[in-house]
């Protein structure tokens, strides 16, 4: 071989090598699979005995056949939340999670919709995607009326009792994604303009965009990519900027983190993103949903064709 094909192979391998992330499976969704054949259950610390009975029913518990019953106490909560104990802490809150087949849909059904007050569906289910979960099903009851945000405590407290290993990184993450979107829709609900189906799937498509970019991409990327996607979604209006720059501090944590070199990742997200769309009826009906969030990043592909360009032009000077 040549000393000049010798040094195109390897100029290919190291961009190629620069190009390509690395990815690791989801070690969350291992122990789903192989644990979660029967439901887990994990139920508020301070629901009392009347209480846990009612939650276990709406949650369709079945005595006879299911045996993994959790609770979630004040100082397990303080430990996942790296918070200090404090046992006027009060968890409501209740979580059932099962498996679901490789290819069904990551599932969240709020049993008690009239008592989780500040987190819908597709918010525990964007969340649920950043913690590591690809397919499974999880109901959300309390009996009385919370906010709900303690029950994704419960879905890590159930992981790693069954031996999951859940990083701090995806906890943060998670709890920071539940709680920027569930703040963000708190304080815009019944505003003109506002709609929480586009805002997940707005944040599904930037989640797509920061996992391609990963930590190439600048705060000032990121930022666009944020913008633009909710301009798309036709949300530009009905966020304020204090809302754009939580989505867009999120957005930044997570591109520097190892949740996206999971895989799966943006499959999840794409199926999520779906799916959200697809019960919405007519919301979508004028967006553009195939909308490129990777606008930001494209500069950066471009920088390295340009680089081979000139590589290809200057071994192209010496002939064959």
């Amino acid at each position: 071989m040549s000393i000049k094909k010798l040094l195109f192979a390897g100029l290919a391998f190291i961009l190629f090598t620069l190009a390509s992330p690395a990815y690791a499976a989801s070690d969350v969704q291992k122990v789903i699979d192989e644990t979660y054949v029967q439901p887990d259950y994990v139920l508020g610390y301070s629901l009392n005995q009347e209480q846990r009975a009612q939650t276990l029913q709406l949650l369709n518990y079945d005595e006879s056949r299911d045996t993994k019953v959790k609770t979630l106490n004040t100082s397990s909560y303080a430990k996942i939340m790296n918070i200090a104990d404090d046992a006027s802490i009060q968890l409501y809150s209740s979580v059932k999670i099962k498996k679901l087949g490789s290819n069904d849909t990551l599932a969240v059904n709020i049993v008690t919709p009239e008592n989780i007050t500040k987190v819908t569906e597709d918010m525990y289910r964007n969340a649920a995607v950043t913690l590591g979960i690809e397919h499974a099903t999880i109901s959300v009851a309390a009996p009385i009326k919370v906010t709900g945000e303690s029950a994704l405590a419960g879905i890590y407290y159930s992981l790693e009792k069954n031996g999951a290993s859940v990083s701090s990184e995806n906890k943060q993450l998670a709890q920071e994604e539940l709680s920027t979107l569930s703040g963000i829709n708190a304080e815009n609900k019944g505003k003109e303009g506002y709609d929480a189906d586009k805002l997940n799937v707005a944040l599904t498509d930037i989640k797509s965009a920061v996992a391609k970019g990963g930590s190439d991409l600048s705060k000032d990327d990121i930022r666009k990519i944020v913008e633009e996607t909710l301009k798309n979604y036709h949300l530009d209006n009905a966020v304020t900027e204090n809302q754009i720059n939580l989505i867009v501090n999120f957005a930044v944590n997570l591109s520097q983190s190892n949740v996206i070199k999971n895989s799966d990742f943006t499959n999840t997200l794409n199926n999520l993103k779906d799916n959200i769309v697809s019960k919405a009826g007519s919301k979508f009906k004028n967006i553009n949903v195939n909308f490129n969030s990777n606008k930001a990043v494209e500069s950066g592909k471009g920088f390295l064709a340009n680089i081979w360009q000139q590589i290809v032009n200057f071994f192209q000077q010496f002939g064959s």
